[in-house]
């Protein structure tokens, strides 16, 4: 069992739980083979590789983790169902680059009614000079807030408008830690001031109720992940 009955516990209770050593070495080791091929550009800005529904062979490689055995568990212990995939994504913030993401709920974006969630996955040691996830314990409770599109340190972005109180960095995170948070939760990052690239992977995962919130549908691009695992093994 991935996670233990208090972790999830404290899931629901802050609206997100870290969970040390979830991805083993071996996986993260693959995917950051998989990244050989994609030099990090030379600039201070972060960078991303989309998982794209409409092509899911496409970098696979990189993508792996959505259908990782530990991970997709951990997620069903949450959902207590098998979860479906919303999105994925590669982040890279290069040394002494990136200006972070704002306080925002990823909500704030897309909101999805019923199970939501985002696995924070360290790809290696991350420290709080090294662009560290910041998160703000049961703001997940208070609902989607009011944010505005950041034009400025992180444009296209959105942001809060008014920044939650209780913020706080993770402690360090080594290669294979996840920090598992709520789509209401508020989170954020901030500048890599070190002399490393930082890697870390964005897996979010949707419950079988999860529907849109604009047009109360479901998505039928949402697969399940054991599909996709299925799918990446033919």
């Amino acid at each position: 069992m991935p996670l233990t009955e208090e972790q999830i516990e404290h899931y629901y209770r802050e609206g997100y739980v870290v969970a040390p050593g979830l991805v083993p070495r071996v996986s993260v080791e693959a995917v950051l083979g998989a990244t050989a091929g994609h030099a990090v550009r030379d600039n201070d800005r972060w960078q991303a590789r989309i998982f794209e529904h409409d092509q899911p062979e496409k970098d696979a490689g990189i993508h792996r983790l959505l259908a990782e055995p530990n991970v997709v568990g951990a997620v069903a212990d949450i959902f207590a169902a098998p979860p479906r995939v919303y999105y994925g994504m590669l982040a890279v913030v290069p040394a002494h680059g990136g200006n972070g993401l704002p306080w925002h709920q990823d909500n704030q974006y897309n909101q999805i009614l019923g199970g939501a969630l985002n696995v924070f996955i360290a790809l290696c040691d991350i420290t709080s000079e090294k662009a560290i996830l910041w998160v703000a314990p049961q703001t997940h409770r208070r609902g989607v807030q009011a944010s505005k599109q950041n034009d400025t340190t992180a444009p296209g972005h959105r942001e809060a408008i008014v920044e939650p109180e209780n913020g706080m960095p993770l402690p360090t995170m080594r290669v294979g830690d996840a920090c598992i948070f709520d789509r209401s939760t508020y989170h954020r990052s901030l500048k890599n001031e070190t002399d490393e690239h930082r890697y870390a992977y964005a897996a979010q995962f949707v419950a079988e109720n999860a529907r849109r919130a604009e047009s109360g549908k479901k998505d039928p691009k949402w697969m399940l992940a054991s599909d996709l695992a299925n799918l990446w093994k033919q």
